[in-house]
């Protein structure tokens, strides 16, 4: 058994020398399981959307036990800016930011952002947002974690980093009481890194569309079923389908459903009045399931306002 394992990940690791480059050219950005609970790393319009100040953590560990599986972590602050002057909530204003770590074999990427948004109602319960992330992006390639019989290869025998700049992500953002709708488009800017892995490297535009609707069935038991469709030049269409049931107002517990990757287990429970904690089980669907274990995924949030200010349901992206 010991010997299969190792005979796999070798012809893995073979694989990923010879195709990673082009993968990174078609599908270059992170995804999470949990992009309801998590969807202000996609869309920087949702920056204020939630009344406080808001910090989330998280940790995506993908294909476990499997050598140069990807590993994701981040970090994400936002909040609402208020002027001291009368105001109303017809119009206000939201500032991030984010940091985005990921590694995929001998490349990593670090991602810094900062966010700003702005919020307008459009009629009595329906608010849309408007929004861009700014920033930079630096690419790395460790060779030295490339084992090769070439070491003549001029493309693997140095290491090297390269920084892109700017990075932007523009976003748009709508909410009702019961049903909320984005669109972001990240990559915005055609940047290239050649320098790191080949003349006709560059970021392509990656977009996203995602949507939800709460379903109440009874007195503090909803549905809350999501999609979200992400696409790319080169790349096939990636699309997610989320179900999570709202027991009250601190538990929540679903299923999730990627195409041709995964089926997951979701959940989402509120604790001391200040702290959420997400969690995510993705099981390995595709044939890369006979080589690694399957995927967990971790977000940690944190609010300024406690979580039983009022006894009412919030739309789910703001939790």
């Amino acid at each position: 058994m010991m010997m299969g394992k190792r005979k796999f990940n070798l012809y893995f690791g073979i694989l990923l020398i010879t195709v990673l480059p082009w993968c990174l050219n078609a599908q270059q950005t992170v995804q999470y399981t949990n992009f309801v609970h998590n969807y202000f790393t996609y869309n920087p319009a949702l920056a204020g959307s939630p009344d406080c100040m808001t910090f989330k953590l998280g940790f995506r560990s993908q294909w476990v036990n499997m050598d140069g599986a990807p590993q994701t972590g981040f970090g994400t602050l936002q909040t609402r800016l208020k002027s001291k002057k009368r105001r109303t909530d017809m119009n206000y204003h939201g500032i991030g930011a984010m940091a985005e770590g990921d590694n995929i074999g001998y490349f990593s990427r670090t991602t810094l952002q900062l966010a700003y948004s702005y919020h307008f109602k459009m009629k009595k319960n329906v608010t849309a947002s408007v929004g861009i992330f700014g920033g930079l992006q630096q690419f790395r390639m460790d060779a030295s974690q490339v084992l090769v019989t070439n070491y003549n290869d001029p493309a693997l025998n140095s290491s090297a980093s390269a920084f892109i700049v700017p990075y932007i992500t523009p976003g748009i953002f709508l909410s009702h009481d019961n049903w909320f709708a984005g669109l972001a488009a990240r990559q915005f800017v055609r940047n290239k890194w050649d320098r790191v892995v080949g003349a006709s490297s560059r970021n392509l535009h990656h977009y996203s569309i995602m949507g939800g609707k709460r379903i109440k069935l009874k007195k503090d038991i909803n549905l809350v079923p999501a999609v979200m469709l992400k696409w790319a030049k080169m790349s096939p269409p990636s699309l997610d389908l989320n179900i999570m049931a709202e027991i009250g107002h601190n538990i929540d517990l679903g299923l999730s459903w990627r195409n041709q990757d995964a089926i997951a287990i979701l959940a989402k429970i509120k604790f001391a009045r200040f702290f959420t904690l997400a969690y995510a089980f993705d099981f390995t669907t595709s044939k890369i399931r006979l080589g690694s274990s399957n995927t967990h995924e971790v977000i940690i949030g944190i609010t300024t306002c406690p979580h039983d200010k009022k006894n009412t349901f919030s739309c789910p992206v703001f939790d």
